[in-house]
């Protein structure tokens, strides 16, 4: 894999430099895509994949991002990727209110940049019309500059890890829609925290995925929509969550519409301030296992079909695994945004001991919301 540096703190009208870490390319504006045609023109990219590092500075897109000319001197199923060289740091980059990228392009990740600036007018109208095979790593995704209908549409194999959403400015004025802030078909979407605040158009959903590990996430939402604010589809898993709701009319956060079908595991979330945990729509089949949730201020936790529909709710005697509602909040303080678990919900199975219950969902880390069960990786929500 060839390793090429550029730097944005540095102006060029027409571009500079070799690529190298003591002379790095240099370009005022669109720098990613002059390394893509210097890489190019050059020897070529590497036969494994290649990295491009963002020594600082800023970025600035004015034309959509096509890695055509990277791509022709290799083959589309090698990895490139462009990041910020300390991960400490994360470095802005405007995406000039166009479509992030060319679709369709796969295995192209990104980690370290704050985005912003996003269009209306991408491939199906997402900004990030990503393919598969790709990842967002450490990113923040600030929405507040232009409204734009969704925000990232992914195809399978991908990951969205430790990123951070926020300003939700979601809304086509046109449909009077706001479109998924985030679809995946397989993949991981883990340790991210994010605002849903839009409070333009009707949105039917927030968030679509299709057999993704969901885990070690904050979900912080303050306005409504029309059916619910996660909608899985075949054989997700969504795992240690916290999903916390302040709006004034409730509404359910997981929900299994007609239209899908099973397979989803659902264990060891918090949820407060929802109509529901976790809803289905009748003559659904089995949602599958659903155990160790704990949650607050619901109507439900959940709903009175998932048991018409056969889905094993999971109980036993043993604070850890018992689906319960609390009599108050177990985070500290919500309302500022400080979602670490207070005493409740910690006596309550905030742990990492490893348990192992039944077929099905064994050595479960009996954690409740948003905690990663290592004792040495970031707990997400004690960043944010």
């Amino acid at each position: 894999m060839a390793t090429y540096y550029v730097d944005g703190s540095v102006t060029s009208a027409g571009g500079s430099g070799s690529g190298t870490i003591g002379d790095p390319w240099v370009k005022t504006n669109d720098l990613i895509q002059y390394a893509f045609v210097q890489i190019a023109a050059g020897s070529g990219a590497g036969s494994a994949g290649d990295t491009i590092v963002v020594l600082g500075g800023t970025l600035t897109n004015t034309a959509t991002l096509d890695p055509t000319a990277w791509l022709a001197v290799g083959t589309n199923s090698r990895p490139l990727w462009i990041k910020a060289v300390n991960p400490e740091i994360i470095i802005d980059w405007d995406c000039g209110a166009t479509q992030f990228v060319v679709y369709p392009y796969e295995a192209i990740n990104f980690a370290g940049f704050r985005f912003y600036n996003f269009s209306d007018a991408g491939s199906g109208l997402y900004p990030f019309p990503m393919y598969r095979n790709t990842a967002f790593i450490n990113c923040v995704f600030d929405g507040y500059a232009t409204q734009h209908y969704g925000l990232i549409s992914l195809s399978i194999y991908c990951g969205i890890i430790g990123c951070k959403f926020i300003n939700d400015n979601r809304y086509n004025s046109a449909s009077s829609i706001r479109g998924y802030a985030v679809q995946m078909s397989t993949g991981v979407f883990k340790d991210n925290y994010f605002e849903t605040t839009s409070t333009s158009g009707t949105p039917y959903y927030n968030f679509a995925f299709g057999g993704v590990h969901i885990v070690d996430n904050v979900f912080y939402n303050t306005t409504q929509y029309n059916n619910g604010h996660v909608v899985p589809t075949q054989g997700s898993r969504i795992s240690n969550n916290t999903f916390y709701s302040n709006s004034v009319t409730k509404m359910p956060c997981i929900y299994n519409p007609a239209s899908y079908e099973n397979g989803h595991i659902i264990d060891n979330n918090y949820f407060e301030g929802w109509t529901c945990g976790v809803k289905s729509s009748p003559n659904r089949m089995c949602l599958g296992w659903i155990t160790g949730n704990k949650g607050y201020n619901n109507s439900d936790l959940f709903d009175s079909t998932l048991i018409e529909n056969n889905t094993t709710i999971y109980n036993v005697n043993d604070a850890y695994f018992e689906n319960e509602s609390l009599l108050e909040s177990g985070l500290i303080d919500p309302a500022n945004k400080d979602f670490r678990p207070n005493s409740l919900l910690i006596s309550k199975g905030f742990n990492t001991q490893k348990k192992t219950i039944p077929t099905g969902l064994l050595n479960v880390s009996p954690v409740v919301g948003a905690v990663n069960g290592a004792a040495t990786a970031t707990r997400m929500r004690d960043i944010y």
